[in-house]
């Protein structure tokens, strides 16, 4: 397998090797940890399809959260306006 930062240096290859640009040579040096090996690991480094998984687990996991959040938020809003509906009730508002 191919790690992504020698997929960049063969694309090079293909741009008449132009410079990579700033923020993916940052992207490059950036770290994430490694399940499977138990220690920090440069983006760089992994090969492109376990950047793939990592990067659709992660959104995978993103949505969860936000789907949670979505519901916790709409049950919250019920009770405002139920609170509210008591409160208008109570003060003939």
């Amino acid at each position: 397998m191919t790690i992504i930062r020698d997929l960049i240096e063969i694309e090079k290859v293909f741009t008449k090797n132009k410079k990579t640009p700033c923020d993916i040579a940052e992207f490059l040096e950036d770290e994430t940890y490694s399940e499977s090996k138990g220690e920090d690991i440069k983006l760089g480094d992994m090969h492109l399809t376990h950047y793939i998984r990592r990067q659709l687990k992660d959104e995978r996991a993103d949505d969860e959260i936000i789907n949670r959040i979505s519901k916790e938020n709409a049950k919250l809003k019920a009770q405002l306006r139920q609170i509210k509906k008591t409160f208008n009730e109570l003060y003939n508002v």
